[in-house]
């Protein structure tokens, strides 16, 4: 069996048609359309989906020969699971700060999170702030935040126009220590959703995301090959989508899935290809929204194929990450969209440590075992 970082699958690359909305957030209406339908190809799938007559997934072939890289993970990780602590260990790190909080955040409206980033300026911090301009169907706003944070003095721009939604959620804080989380900053969402908070402190991985916010800041494009994984498309030649495929692509015992969105077709085929392989192979997904057709096309291939799939409705699921053979895990802001995958700014991490993917493997545990069959 292919190991975890010796590994790397590029055969799941397709044309980019049409747009979707990108997962949004727990305070966005509930029975909007999420996720985005896969990239079609001659006959409807893109190359080498399944049921498309292409060459078996070669992920189940041990002396194939694959593309020799290495996948980048980090280890300088610590994972925090909510709901836990209502959002404060994130206040004391934006308080804590002694030269720079860096935030890139999809939606913000906790009073709490803007007072402190505005008290961190005036404490005489490099305070500066990129914040997502455009929600879909009006189902958000960060205007207020905007307004707050100058009326204070802190640097906040709007993301630049060219990303569909910049729907990352990182806070660099020194220039020492990143937060990259699942959740947004709003007053709800550490007290009632399923979020992931990973905490990375590998100076590579810091600097790489100070170069991607810098160039967010300044409106100017940027592309860097490093342990993040990045979307849109062009932000890493190894693309987000590749990444997640080849994770998942080396579990060797166990898969658990836990996204508020699923809909992107190479995902999906390499979730059932798993399954069929023998891992033990489990999928929790959102279960107070009403899905897209893509994600309903999604979670039948996967229930045809016998993969177990459950919704959660409390807490509110708004995870996006997977566990491998419980020791590598995927933590960010991406869900399982093409649209997030290729067109979003997003911002999320590999784990390579895994007493950190246990705390998420028994959230899930728990998760799974509380959800309902769709």
């Amino acid at each position: 069996m292919v190991g975890p970082v010796t590994r790397l699958w590029f055969g799941v690359v397709g044309a980019i048609l049409g747009a979707a909305v990108a997962c949004n957030s727990a305070e966005l209406s509930k029975g909007s359309s999420s996720g985005a339908s896969g990239e079609l190809g001659p006959g409807g799938e893109y190359p080498g989906a399944v049921g498309d007559g292409a060459t078996p997934d070669p992920r189940r072939d041990p002396t194939a020969d694959l593309d020799g890289g290495v996948l980048p993970m980090t280890k300088a990780v610590t994972v925090q699971v909510l709901p836990s602590d209502n959002g404060a260990a994130i206040l004391a790190a934006i308080k804590a700060a002694q030269t720079s909080v860096h935030m890139t955040m999809y939606l913000l409206t906790d009073a709490g999170a803007i007072k402190a980033l505005g008290d961190a300026k005036a404490a005489g911090r490099d305070v500066k702030v990129v914040l997502n301009k455009t929600f879909p169907s009006g189902s958000g706003s960060n205007q207020t935040a905007y307004n707050s944070l100058k009326s204070r003095g802190v640097d906040v721009v709007w993301a630049p126009a060219g990303y569909a939604f910049t729907h990352a959620k990182v806070i660099a804080i020194d220039g020492e220590k990143m937060l990259v989380m699942t959740m947004n900053l709003t007053e709800s969402s550490p007290s009632t959703n399923r979020e992931y908070i990973a905490t990375d402190s590998d100076p590579k991985d810091v600097a790489d995301f100070e170069t991607i916010f810098q160039g967010d800041y300044a409106n100017a494009a940027t592309s860097l090959n490093g342990n993040l994984v990045l979307s849109p498309q062009s932000a890493s030649t190894l693309d987000a989508r590749q990444r997640l495929v080849a994770l998942i692509d080396t579990a060797k015992t166990s898969l658990d899935v836990e996204v508020q969105t699923l809909s992107d077709r190479a995902v999906v085929d390499a979730i059932v290809l798993a399954h069929q392989a023998g891992v033990k192979t489990r999928v929790v997904l959102d279960g107070n929204f009403e899905p897209s057709d893509a994600q309903q096309e999604a979670v039948t291939k996967m229930k045809a194929a016998g993969v177990p799939v459950r919704t959660l409705k409390t807490p509110d699921m708004h995870a996006k990450t997977l566990v491998v053979d419980k020791s590598y895990a995927f933590v960010g802001s991406h869900n399982f969209t093409s649209n997030a995958l290729f067109n979003n700014r997003e911002v999320g991490l590999i784990l390579d440590n895994a007493v950190e993917a246990a705390k998420i493997t028994a959230v899930i545990d728990q998760d799974f075992t509380a959800g309902v069959a769709p």
